[in-house]
């Protein structure tokens, strides 16, 4: 089996519709085959969930150390923040959390449970 790349610029398919949200548009230089993106989008369950899968594995390819040899300089340090900026900005546009903790929190009691502190503190008795 070979790797392929195609993209339909009519959005008319969830693998095009992702290629599009990831800027993965040109079969030259390509960062993901369509195999991988088809997989992405079964085992993500949403297009939404397959761009960011895409975006992160993106990054995790330009996250290479710099290499130099004579003339030749190759750097990925722009390219991986970009995507890092662009893995934000698509999460919020999609509606998906990058991570697993729900950022709310609830108090239910001012002070601690154990403690001898009436529930209303300008009272103390005082008791251990």
């Amino acid at each position: 089996m070979t790797d392929t790349f195609t993209f339909d610029n009519t959005l008319s398919t969830d693998l095009a519709k992702v290629r599009w949200h990831i800027g993965d548009t040109s079969s030259a230089g390509n960062y993901i085959w369509d195999q991988t993106i088809t997989a992405l989008l079964t085992s993500e369950g949403s297009v939404g969930g397959a761009v960011i899968a895409c975006i992160k594995y993106i990054i995790t390819q330009l996250s290479s150390p710099d290499f130099k040899q004579d003339w030749l300089s190759v750097s990925n340090k722009e390219a991986r923040e970009g995507f890092e900026k662009l893995l934000k900005v698509k999460a919020q546009e999609l509606g998906i959390s990058l991570s697993g903790v729900t950022a709310s929190a609830t108090i239910s009691l001012p002070y601690r449970a154990d403690s001898y502190q009436d529930t209303d503190v300008s009272t103390y008795d005082g008791t251990p």
